[in-house]
């Protein structure tokens, strides 16, 4: 694992990213033994992971959006839709996160 970040808006998601390529989402409230989300870019032939390692991932604060980096330079966008919680108070984002660890 190259780098985590949690989400902006629910407690209890972050996302990874790892040397292999690989995009992880988590939600410690659904399962916190698996990411809800796993993937991998894959070549033209759809066949092929392009297993170029992923250095830096980051949340849009104001759209349903991962950003990565890679070590080759390049930025990806992911659209990420269906994977927040809808919207609950701090108190309750607390009481979310605590109840998943």
């Amino acid at each position: 694992m190259n780098d985590v970040e949690w989400s902006p808006n629910t407690s209890s998601i972050f996302a990874s990213v790892a040397s292999d390529g690989r995009i992880e989402v988590w939600d410690l409230k659904r399962n916190n033994l698996s990411p809800i989300l796993s993937h991998f870019d894959m070549e033209k032939d759809k066949v092929t992971k392009i297993e170029i390692p992923k250095t830096v991932v980051r949340w849009s604060k104001t759209s349903p959006v991962i950003m990565t980096g890679d070590a080759m330079g390049r930025v990806n966008v992911y659209r990420v839709n269906g994977i927040a919680h809808v919207q609950v108070s701090e108190k309750d984002q607390i009481s979310r996160l605590l109840t998943s660890i």
